[in-house]
């Protein structure tokens, strides 16, 4: 079992980690975007002046600025800006609609709110709301590529934009920057608030029911996550972190516990270059990684899948790579193998990781050892200071050698649902036989004698089938074995007592045309010989792509 432990400060806001690093940089690189190279001097000031005009336009220390940007500059500054005056950062999905805009305004009792192009819609008809809006091409670069990227993305947006009406105020960022600049002028930078046990950041989650709720992160909790990586990288893969030639791929979204902790922030608190990508397009991404030499990529494995097949990073020098994984969903083991052949080829002396974690806990809180290949549905162990256990489901009693409730307690558990103690308590339990405060995942996990913790299923999506536990992500797994598979995923169908299973598939382009009779016969015969027969789907149903969720996981509900 890997054993981790940290030597760094992590009892500092995220502003302070963020200043220490812009002292140590200055000129050097801090933000690529879009072929434009922002100097950590420049993001400093960016942050201090957002910082500046929050304070002029009335932020307090606790109040909560929903922040629904993608990942671009204007994002960064404002995350840090919001940290630094002791205010909280509530992250929203850049392409919220005005319903879940106005739920999450309502929720967290915002009077604040950064947008963007297509996001600046759905903050209209909130009277006592300030918003500020972002322009995705602000900091393209003023070259023939910047302006060719500004045409092309205004033709993007055509018709997708409509102005916030019937709000307090609506300022563009860069007017907001220089209310800023004046405020500084007369009265100086803003004192920075300095205690990392305040609530840092709100992540919009689903929780344990459908209604999304706020988890609540503190700086303490942040920083410890963001420093989990840089232990694996130090001190279980031996390497140094160099800051003048490491650089972090940031193309997942900042509005993820993922992204926004062990891409974004990782980069803040070590002091190394980042590209960000307010999209992801697996070409672009690419270059920026033959460019930049980036050397720490995560992604889901939507996004590695598209990486993969778009053959980009193929014969690409990788020997420089300190970690690459994937999270946010299940991993299926072909794209881990796929992605070990590709690392291998381009002299990659790593694995391709997978991870497991809950925005609950910020995110990740296990993963597979970088150094060997994982174990086939292997989440990995526990990161540094994070003790796992399984339980029986529905109780805290303990369960060896068989599968139970994952459960996680450590020092990046959430401080609590937004204004909801009651399904707080339901994911926070005291434990009485250790006195301790567990984070109870609702996933069902086996850990062996090594370790190692298998990924069994969400508790939710367990089915009984004429009594015995049959869990989908197995028999997914199994079907992804087949040519013809490209991808499936497997609900329970019917009135609990007499579920039935039903396999949506999505046919691999080569099997395109094929009989989809004998394809459906031959896809049974494969389920009767490998699997139980209570897992051996009933139905089978072929459709073009798997439907997903706003942050790349497949949506049970659409297929439902």
């Amino acid at each position: 079992m890997i054993e981790y432990s940290t030597i760094y400060d992590v009892k500092m806001t995220m502003y302070q980690q963020f200043e220490k690093s812009a002292k140590q940089r200055g000129d050097n690189p801090c933000f690529y975007f879009y072929n434009n190279t922002l100097s950590w001097n420049t993001v400093y000031d960016m942050v201090d002046k957002c910082a500046a005009a929050l304070v002029a336009n009335g932020v307090q220390k606790g109040d909560r600025v929903v922040i629904c940007l993608p990942n671009i500059p204007q994002c960064m500054a404002a995350i840090y800006a919001v940290n630094k005056i002791g205010a909280v950062a509530s992250m929203l999905h850049p392409l919220s609609v005005k319903s879940e805009a106005d739920y999450t305004v309502n929720l967290v009792g915002a009077k604040y709110a950064f947008c963007f192009d297509v996001s600046e819609k759905a903050f209209a008809e909130n009277p006592e709301l300030t918003v500020i809006k972002c322009r995705t091409a602000q900091y393209f670069p003023k070259t023939p590529y910047g302006m060719i990227a500004n045409m092309l993305y205004k033709k993007k947006i055509k018709g997708k934009t409509a102005p916030a009406e019937n709000v307090k105020k609506l300022i563009d960022f860069a007017d907001f920057l220089k209310e800023g600049e004046a405020y500084i002028k007369e009265n100086g930078v803003p004192e920075t608030a300095t205690d990392p046990l305040a609530t840092a950041a709100i992540m919009m989650t689903g929780g344990t029911t459908g209604n999304p709720k706020g988890v609540m992160l503190t700086s303490e909790a942040i920083n410890n996550l963001s420093y989990e990586l840089v232990d694996v990288v130090e001190q279980v893969m031996k390497m140094e972190i160099n800051q003048d030639t490491d650089g972090m791929l940031t193309a997942l979204p900042v509005f993820h516990g993922f992204g926004f902790a062990l891409c974004m922030h990782v980069s803040m608190c070590v002091g190394m270059a980042q590209a960000l990508f307010p999209t992801f397009d697996a070409k672009m991404c690419s270059d920026a990684i033959k460019k930049y030499h980036l050397n720490y990529i995560f992604g889901v494995p939507d996004f590695f899948e598209k990486v993969y097949n778009s053959g980009y990073l193929k014969g690409v020098d990788m020997s420089t790579m300190k970690l690459i994984g994937s999270g946010g969903d299940v991993v299926p083991y072909s794209l881990t193998e796929k992605m070990d052949r590709l690392l291998k080829e381009n002299g990659a002396k790593v694995h391709f990781v997978s991870g497991y974690g809950l925005t609950e806990c910020v995110t990740v809180c296990t993963f597979t050892d970088p150094r060997r290949e994982a174990p086939q549905g292997c989440i990995g162990v526990p990161c540094y200071n994070v003790e796992t256990m399984t339980v029986k489901p529905g109780t805290t009693e303990k369960c060896v050698g068989e599968d139970g409730e994952l459960c996680v307690y450590a020092p990046t558990l959430m401080e609590g649902y937004y204004n909801d103690p009651e399904e707080t308590a339901k994911m926070l339990v005291k434990h009485e036989d250790d006195g301790r405060v567990w984070l109870h995942t609702g996933d069902m996990c086996y850990i062996d004698e090594r370790g190692d913790i298998y990924y069994r299923q969400r508790l939710k999506r367990v089915y009984k089938i004429s009594g015995y536990l049959v869990y989908p992500s197995f028999i997914e797994e199994s079907y992804r074995a087949m040519a013809e598979i490209f991808d499936c995923c497997v609900i329970g169908v019917g009135e609990e007592g007499k579920t039935t299973l039903k396999l949506f598939v999505v046919k691999n382009r080569k099997y395109a045309n094929d009989d989809e009779e004998e394809l459906i016969a031959k896809i049974k015969r494969f389920g009767e010989q490998n699997l139980s027969k209570w897992s051996v789907p009933r139905e089978v149903v072929f459709i073009d792509e798997l439907p997903r969720t706003k942050v790349g996981k497949v949506d049970f509900k659409v297929l439902k």
